[in-house]
């Protein structure tokens, strides 16, 4: 499995295999942020220090913001909708997508951290 499947996969960076989070559906609302303390297959802690996790956040942002972008730029140049109603689309993507964006995010930032070993 490549490094980008892994992350999306919320897989562990390092031996892509175990699980980051305890449960893998970010859509359950109540267990969102709920991360395992180390991997089961390779035993990469996924703490590495206090904080850690708060440079996800721009990780999100980033994420929100260009599907954003693509959102308005396909219905505003392929559709015949106006300027509030692309809006409201955006506005409801943003909603959709946030519970899978902050697990993504939290993924994507360990995996800048973390180097895959392929021995492991």
């Amino acid at each position: 499995m490549n490094s980008v499947l892994s992350t999306l996969k919320l897989k562990c960076p390092k031996c892509r295999k175990g699980n980051l989070f305890i449960n893998q559906n970010p859509y359950a609302l109540r267990q969102l942020n709920k991360m395992n303390k180390c991997c089961s297959n390779c035993n990469l802690k996924f703490v590495i220090e206090p904080g850690f996790y708060q440079g996800a956040a721009y990780v999100s942002y980033a994420l929100q913001i260009l599907t954003s972008i693509v959102i308005f730029n396909l219905f505003f140049w392929f559709t015949p909708f106006t300027i509030n109603q692309i809006l409201i689309m955006i506005c409801i993507s943003t909603i959709v997508m946030t519970p899978y964006y902050v697990v993504l995010s939290r993924s994507v930032w360990l995996a800048f951290f973390v180097p895959f070993d392929k021995e492991k």
